[in-house]
């Protein structure tokens, strides 16, 4: 019986060990943005096509990008991307998680002289 006992107790002890830490195995380096130029007409301007793919197992939401300045001249759609009231901050998918793969990223285009930079700076980790 205490040996019964021992052996459950250990395969708990390792089954814990084994899930712990999805959430510190996941950083912002697992959101992967990716940007692709593609043909437009809005004259002057160049049209770019963004996914912002999560990498990791964990959902992530509450996503914050950096976007400091940005006014696109084509529209996004703001419950895709939405420059926060201090216009530093974009708030990604109006801050709902997003699951791991290209299934289920999150993609939206606009319209700029240049590539504009999107960088994640912040994001809430939720394993389950």
């Amino acid at each position: 019986m205490e040996g019964k006992l021992m052996s459950i107790f250990l395969f708990l002890a390792l089954f814990c060990l084994c899930n712990q830490g999805n959430a510190e195995q996941c950083s912002l380096s697992d959101l992967a943005v990716t940007q692709t130029a593609v043909p437009s007409r809005v004259e002057g301007y160049t049209k770019y096509a963004v996914t912002v793919e999560n990498k990791c197992i964990c959902t992530q939401g509450n996503i914050k990008l950096s976007c400091s300045g940005f006014r696109p001249s084509l529209g996004v759609n703001p419950d895709v991307l939405s420059v926060d009231g201090d216009g530093k901050l974009c708030t990604l998918n109006g801050g709902r998680p997003i699951g791991m793969g290209p299934d289920y990223a999150v993609k939206f285009s606009y319209a700029w002289s240049s590539e504009f930079s999107f960088r994640p700076v912040s994001s809430t980790i939720a394993c389950s």
